[in-house]
């Protein structure tokens, strides 16, 4: 019978590689802990309608990289979260975080989201993300600590050849005037874009300069920016936020046709990328959402937040070298020469854990230098060894592994023995 083998675009984490998660994931919640951001949870699945309603209707993942099911006959539609922020803001208005006139909230999140698409390097079916939204402030000043937290959790991450580039699509009647350029832009050009991209001309024309194909590519070419559609609040905004980042010492490049795959994006967009990950070098990016909350049921409020992809920070810091700090505790391994000595071990397991120090040791009954095998297989940082002689004598024999020291430490003492600094 063969064996079953994970599901296309997905991917096992591995004890070797999964302290890496568990690095990053730690500095996530260390730095959105400094920014007064609280952690929230929402489900992997939600009803279909929460991300037409949201994401868009005629957005490429709604339309195409979607996992939606009926769970039952009867049931309604549910989808997979293709992305963090619909669901956030779903959870917020549900449950009366910004239900109040001026009411604020600042969440995080980490977890997988999940979108069918051709997998490739860096890109699964199954991905995961480090995510953070602010509810409740339309100045441009949350926008630049959305910004300043994703660069912190960056560079204390340790990646290297960073570059932030920011755009803006200003408020709804900026963003339509904007949309209405494009069209009259590109319609004389229509013949010569994508199959893809001709579809989205009338449908989701600001998609058309975000794709990948050198025939949409070569006809974007003199577009015009957003800039020259932006109301003058929406340009006062843009500017601010320019001027923050400037004095908050970050660079960054304005990069007049970014644009976003999500519908409902306003204002302010950003996107960081990173070196050593070739053409698909993004690894993270952002942008305002103030009409999103409206749209999905709640009170007007104002948003903005990003979303960084795990999978391709952990791909960058591997191709830049960087070392991430492992917070693997110093393990104890116990090698046990008897039965008595197997009986007195498995105390001392007890005591040795109770006290924080990770232990372990081998039930089965296999020889010394077997045990010491797989102390060194296991990457023990010291091993306990006990015998009759031990036992009578009411000592244990202590070897560092790294140094082959080996020391004779009293039974008693060998707890706090270890928990010297």
């Amino acid at each position: 019978m063969d064996a079953i083998k994970a599901p296309r675009g997905t991917a096992d984490i591995l004890p070797a590689e999964s302290w890496k998660w568990q690095a990053v994931e730690r500095i996530a919640r260390d730095i959105s802990e400094l920014y007064h951001f609280a952690e929230i949870r929402t489900p992997i699945y939600e009803h279909s309608d929460l991300f037409h309603r949201g994401v868009g209707e005629t957005s490429d993942i709604v339309q195409k990289e979607t996992f939606t099911f009926r769970p039952r006959p009867e049931s309604e539609m549910i989808t997979l979260r293709p992305e963090g922020t619909a669901g956030v803001v779903r959870a917020a208005i549900e449950n009366s975080l910004i239900a109040q006139e001026g009411a604020r909230a600042k969440v995080y999140y980490i977890g997988p989201n999940f979108r069918y698409e051709r997998p490739q390097k860096g890109r699964f079916r199954q991905h995961h993300q480090f995510g953070a939204e602010a509810f409740g402030i339309a100045d441009p000043e949350q926008d630049v600590e959305c910004i300043l937290l994703q660069m912190d959790f960056y560079s204390r991450c340790g990646v290297k050849d960073l570059a932030l580039h920011i755009n803006s699509l200003g408020d709804s009647e900026s963003k339509a005037r904007y949309r209405d350029a494009l069209i009259a832009f590109l319609s004389p050009k229509a013949a010569e874009l994508s199959e893809e991209s001709q579809r989205r001309l009338t449908t989701n024309p600001l998609r058309i300069l975000d794709s990948k194909d050198p025939r949409d590519n070569a006809a974007s070419l003199g577009a015009p920016p957003a800039a020259d559609t932006l109301s003058e609040k929406s340009r006062n905004h843009f500017h601010r936020v320019r001027e923050l980042l400037t004095r908050a010492g970050v660079p960054f490049a304005v990069s007049p046709n970014l644009v976003r795959g999500f519908d409902y994006y306003t204002e302010t967009l950003w996107e960081v990328v990173a070196g050593g990950l070739g053409a698909q070098n993004a690894i993270g990016g952002g942008g305002r959402y103030d009409n999103l909350v409206e749209k999905l049921g709640g009170r007007p409020t104002p948003g903005v937040g990003f979303g960084s992809g795990l999978e391709r920070l952990l791909m960058a810091l591997d191709a830049q070298c960087v070392v991430l700090p492992n917070a693997r505790k110093p393990l104890v391994w116990l090698v046990s020469l008897g039965d008595a000595a197997k009986d007195a071990n498995w105390q001392l397991l007890r005591e040795l854990r109770s006290r924080g120090i990770a232990a372990d040791l081998d039930p089965t009954g296999r020889s010394a230098k077997s045990q010491f095998k797989l102390a060194d297989r296991e990457k023990a940082t010291w091993v306990i060894t006990v015998g009759d002689s031990e036992l009578a004598a009411g000592i244990v024999e202590l070897k560092e592994m790294k140094t082959f020291v080996q020391t004779k430490v009293s039974r008693e003492e060998i707890v706090s023995h270890l928990l010297r600094p």
